[in-house]
Parts: structure tokens; sequence; C-alpha cells
């Protein structure tokens, strides 16, 4: 039996948490390489599970940084790292742009 159209819509938003849940678990190294190779979504999805992780973090009090910007900005900022030649793990790039 086929899930009817609406069911669908509501699985979406559910599949989408399940996703970053999984990927914020998941490592968070990832080289230039294959940061390169990912598709644009899937580095803001990636720069988003980054951005809940050090939430988590600075809820606990275990971190002083503040990542307050949309995570676009800062696979902007990732991009233009990477053009200028940088070779660290985007995570490394990342913890850098915090407040």
């Amino acid at each position: 039996m086929a899930p009817r159209a609406g069911e669908e819509d509501a699985l979406k938003p559910f599949l989408a948490l399940s996703l970053l849940l999984f990927l914020s678990c998941a490592r968070d190294t990832i080289s230039r390489e294959e940061w390169e190779r990912m598709a644009r979504e899937n580095r803001v999805l990636y720069v988003r599970s980054l951005i809940a992780g050090e939430t988590a973090k600075d809820a606990k009090g275990n971190r002083g940084r503040t990542y307050d910007r949309p995570a676009e900005e800062y696979v902007k900022a990732i991009d233009q790292a990477y053009a200028r030649g940088d070779a660290r793990e985007a995570h490394e790039i990342f913890e850098e742009l915090g407040r």
C-alpha cells in the first residue's frame, strides 16, 4: 500500500531531522578532497551538523564559541579558504570561524 501525499509530506521533516541527527553522530572530519566532491546541499547539511554539535557543547558549558550565522555563510567561508589553498580539514576551518 503506497503512502498518501499528505503522509509523505508529514514524513519529510522527520526524515530530514533523522538525517541531521545521523550526521551529527557521524565523523566530523571531511578532507579538502571530500569537501570539493560534495554537492552544495550536502556541504550545508554537514555544516549544520557541526553547528548543532557546537550548540550542544555550548549548552553544556564546554565551549565559548558561537556560530550564529546561517550555515550557507560558513560553507562559503570554507569554500573561500580552499580556494586560497588551505589544506586543513573542513571542521578545522569551521572552528576558526566561531566567535
